[in-house]
């Protein structure tokens, strides 16, 4: 039987960045995750906040890639652990498993995700401008998890039913862009990836995946959605 992957809160941080290293270790020949929790890293959240999000994003991560889990200290790395590395490995050639809802698809047309949180207030949405785009087209508005608490894979089902999921530049856009399921973020100009030109897309996006430079004023959230629109009749 194969040793788990080792996830170690110690080293790792606990937030999305975690699916890059999931599907990663899944594409190195790993099939469960064992999670290390102790003595957790307090450089980027406190350690009620980094168990808080172990329990809300880490835990229930690995189901999507139909992957067991566990919590214990005995594990291997199958792969390398960060976005950087799996761009390298998207541009040699190969091609990445992706994550996919557990739960049945859900059944609203367009969300918009908000982000809300203390760190990087500027990197927050302009929650006015995406509450009126989002009632001008019928969207589900989910709020930052900070705000308005929703399961993972709650989550997950929401953006698997959706026509298009909208973002700013944050953690839960990972969860689409590393599935089949649709999703448009907008100012990555103010939150460039590394290992990206500006202008450029991941190497591991598919065709209904979008990356936005531009600010994400309901101007420009309205023109890159008409676009959009229009080219789904064209």
């Amino acid at each position: 039987m194969k040793q788990p992957a080792l996830y170690s809160l110690s080293r790792f941080i606990a937030g999305f960045d975690f699916f890059f290293w999931l599907v990663m270790q899944k594409m190195g020949g790993a099939e469960s995750v064992a999670f290390d929790n102790f003595n957790p890293s307090t450089k980027k959240h406190t350690a009620d906040e980094v168990m808080r999000r172990y329990e809300s994003i880490l835990k229930p991560g690995p189901a999507l890639l139909g992957m067991d889990s566990h919590e214990g200290n005995s594990g291997v790395q199958y792969g390398e652990y960060n976005a950087m590395h799996l761009i390298r490995a998207c541009n040699a050639g190969k091609q990445i498993p992706r994550l996919k809802s557990v739960l049945p698809p859900g059944n609203e047309r367009y969300t918009v995700t908000l982000r809300g949180t203390r760190r990087w207030p500027t990197r927050n949405s302009n929650e006015q401008d995406w509450r009126t785009f989002a009632a001008e087209i019928g969207a589900r508005v989910i709020p930052d998890y900070d705000v308005e608490p929703i399961g993972l894979h709650e989550r997950m089902a929401l953006y698997a039913g959706a026509e298009m999921n909208f973002f700013v530049t944050n953690g839960p856009i990972a969860l689409c862009l590393l599935s089949e399921y649709p999703a448009m973020g907008f100012d990555v100009n103010n939150s460039r990836p590394k290992g990206i030109p500006p202008g450029g897309r991941y190497p591991f996006m598919l065709p209904q995946h979008h990356q936005i430079w531009e600010d994400a004023t309901l101007e420009n959230i309205r023109k890159h959605f008409k676009a959009w629109s229009s080219s789904k009749w064209a």
